[in-house]
């Protein structure tokens, strides 16, 4: 119950209290004049008669007698009046048995009246000749009585409401600094650190104080935390030596490119005898070398060309977007660039690097056997030599993905299994808390094709929507028959998650299935998110209308900022496998994971590590209190 009902409820029941011992001490009061009132009146009454009777006792048969006595009781202020001789003989009775119709009986069962009767004698000379009784009518002591209730009850009634009404008024006031201190505390743990202004009410005032110096102590708390995460973050993507990404960024960024349906160019880079150089020069000679090296890469980084160091001697070039004229002029370039290196440090033939094109069609677990055979190929050409393949690497042609993707759908032939098992170890025991649906799709000949291509193909042919459909409905039924107790994964496209006649079909198809809508937890990649936040936080808010939630794969805070999460109504995350691997190597990577967990902690997003592999890892990713771990 509100305070504001509380407080009414309150203040009404104090009023009706107080209300009623004085309704019920006036109601006496009045009684008691009325009944005094009464008694002296017809005392008065008694007395003025009899000395108006008294000259004409003479003749107890004189009519004036009768017509004085009825003068008098006609008012209808007696019940009855009655005159008697000395002998105790009625001369003359006037009764009046009349009721007063406007007085309830309930009145005069609770509040009955004594009846006042006065004596007078009359004496007619200096003998005593009669004695007149006078009783008073108490109808309209209790008329005066009634009318002076309801009166009172009236006004009384009119203060209440009118005490209601200036209490609501005040309350309204007093109480929106309290429902804006609650909608303060409601954005803090969504993550929006803002201040109030101050109430008027000191007590309130005081708290709204707190609030405002807590909400602005936790928001530069996060602001370091998101400072310092994506200063980790940027460092456990990078090679410690040259500042390059690493390899697995190349391997992501490369993912995301072929996902995104981008067409370019890859290149690979070796320096060939590096290991020579080593004994001959020394390790500090090396290092110089390749940080020069890596100086030349990085030039480009952050506009169309990426530089990444693989392994020692190896690095990776990434070209988005490039053709056939802008690729062989940077090569030219980049050979010059060598060239010069090479005599800097005295060494001729120094490095060769082999190009490939890529397509949306390209498998990427292709791409990289065919950059080492272009960059074998180059060795063969010269010194610091190159070499550029323009033919993409590819499986099928356009006509045939298009073929398989729509006899996928048309038949039905998604396999649906359920993989990634991540679990809570805050317990005694480890518990299930999480699956994931993984797809898996076949050509005609019955052979595996790669799924990520696959989808980027149904992309190229705007399949995807009809695609999502065909597998959300397999895995929902999936969920029927296995009797479902664990939230499972189910990856959209971004087209999906941007259109309307999915969510409506997506609504239609949960309301016909027994699964309970929070067992399903729709992800999308982090990095197809991040093209279009708009879309994903509607959809995640559409999603949580419907009692289901949302996760983001592959996260990582140089994807989305941390910071953004609260706007995204996200209620998963699940990080990118390389913030996992190896953290006994990298002690930067601990520190992201424990920042990482403080701060979704406020926003109350849960965070999953997937496919840890080394017990090494896993007990250092357990000791960071996420929520869930596979392997």
């Amino acid at each position: 119950m509100s305070l504001s009902k509380q407080l009414l409820i309150l203040i009404s029941f104090i009023f009706f209290i107080v209300f009623s011992v004085s309704f019920a001490l006036s109601m006496n009061n009045i009684k008691d004049y009325l009944e005094v009132e009464s008694e002296v009146h017809v005392q008065n009454t008694a007395t003025s008669l009899g000395l108006s009777l008294s000259p004409h006792m003479a003749d107890d048969k004189d009519p004036i007698i009768r017509t004085m006595m009825n003068a008098i009781f006609d008012r209808g202020y007696y019940k009855e009046m009655r005159l008697v001789d000395v002998d105790g003989n009625n001369l003359i009775t006037l009764t009046n048995s009349d009721k007063m119709d406007e007085v309830p009986n309930w009145l005069i069962k609770l509040m009955p009246m004594e009846v006042a009767t006065a004596v007078s004698e009359i004496s007619s000379g200096w003998s005593i000749s009669g004695t007149l009784y006078i009783t008073t009518n108490p109808g309209y002591a209790y008329l005066k009585l009634y009318q002076q209730g309801k009166t009172t009850l009236k006004y009384s009634l009119l203060i209440l409401l009118a005490t209601i009404l200036l209490l609501m008024i005040a309350l309204r006031f007093t109480l929106q600094s309290l429902k804006n201190i609650q909608k303060q505390a409601n954005e803090i743990s969504a993550g929006h650190f803002t201040s109030i202004t101050l109430p008027w009410t000191t007590e309130i005032k005081n708290v709204a104080q707190a609030m405002n110096s807590m909400s602005g102590k936790i928001g530069e708390m996060i602001a370091r935390l998101n400072g310092k995460l994506e200063s980790l973050n940027d460092s456990v993507k990078r090679d410690p030596l040259t500042r390059l990404f690493n390899k697995t960024s190349f391997d992501t960024d490369l993912k995301q490119l072929l996902i995104a349906g981008q067409t370019g160019y890859a290149g690979f880079l070796k320096f060939d005898n590096l290991a020579d150089i080593a004994k001959e020069r020394g390790n500090t000679e090396v290092d110089a070398i390749l940080v020069d090296f890596a100086k030349l890469l990085a030039r480009d980084e952050g506009g169309e060309v990426t530089g990444y160091r693989l392994y020692g001697s190896e690095f990776a070039m990434l070209f988005p977007e490039f053709d056939h004229n802008q690729i062989h002029a940077y090569a030219q370039q980049l050979q010059e660039k060598i060239n010069q290196l090479g005599i800097v440090h005295h060494i001729d033939d120094l490095i060769h690097f082999g190009i490939i094109k890529f397509t949306r069609s390209s498998e990427f677990d292709k791409l990289l056997p065919a950059m080492v055979e272009a960059y074998e190929e180059s060795k063969l050409v010269g010194n610091n030599a190159y070499t550029i393949k323009d033919d993409s690497i590819r499986s099928m042609s356009d006509q045939d993905w298009k073929s398989t993707i729509n006899a996928v759908i048309d038949h039905d032939t998604p396999e649906i299994t359920l993989t990634s098992d991540a679990y809570n170890y805050d317990g005694s025991s480890a518990t299930k808390v999480m699956q994931e649906a993984f797809t898996i799709v076949k050509d005609r000949q019955g052979n595996n094709l790669a799924i990520g291509t696959f989808f980027s193909m149904a992309q190229e042919f705007d399949l995807e929507e009809k695609l999502d459909k065909c597998i959300v409905n397999k895995i929902i039924d999936l969920m029927e028959q296995n009797q479902q107790a664990v939230p499972v994964t189910i990856n959209l496209s971004m087209t999906a998650i941007a259109s309307n006649d999915f969510r409506r079909w997506l609504n239609s198809r949960l309301k016909s299935t027994s699964i309970k809508p929070e067992l399903l937890a729709f992800s999308v990649t982090a990095y197809a998110a991040s093209k279009n936040l708009t879309a994903f936080s509607d959809f995640s808010q559409f999603v949580r209308s419907l009692g289901a939630t949302t996760l983001l794969k592959r996260y990582s805070s140089d994807i989305i900022e941390i910071s953004l999460l609260k706007d995204l109504n996200v209620s998963y995350i699940r990080l990118a496998r390389d913030l996992t691997s190896e953290i006994s190597l990298n002690n930067n990577k601990s520190d992201l994971l424990e920042i990482m967990y403080e701060v979704t902690g406020f926003l109350d997003i849960k965070v999953i590590a997937e496919s840890v592999q080394s017990d090494e890892d896993f007990e250092r990713v357990k000791a960071s209190h996420i929520y869930a771990i596979g392997r």
